[in-house]
């Protein structure tokens, strides 16, 4: 009677690399979370650094202006109240 080979070894490798790829995409989407979860401040950062950051807005008096504010954005991209000239 003839011997059989053990093949578990190559079964075993087979489907191992069967499972490569979807091994790599997941760790391809948690790293893929990892770095977006750690830049979601990043810009609000380097604009606060950089002195760019949108100021704490209030809420203005009204006596202060006769014509009346208008809240609307500044060079800066920032929002803001402006006061409007009273027209005569």
């Amino acid at each position: 009677m003839a011997k059989r080979k053990n093949n578990t070894g190559k079964f075993v490798r087979e489907d191992v690399a069967s499972w490569n790829f979807i091994i790599f995409l997941t760790l391809a989407f948690i790293l893929l979370v990892v770095v977006l979860t750690s830049m979601k401040k990043l810009t609000l950062d380097l604009r606060s650094r950089a002195g760019l950051s949108c100021p704490e807005l209030t809420l203005p008096r009204a006596e202060d202006c006769a014509g009346g504010w208008t809240y609307k954005r500044d060079s800066n991209a920032c929002l803001a109240f402006f006061c409007e000239a009273k027209a005569k």
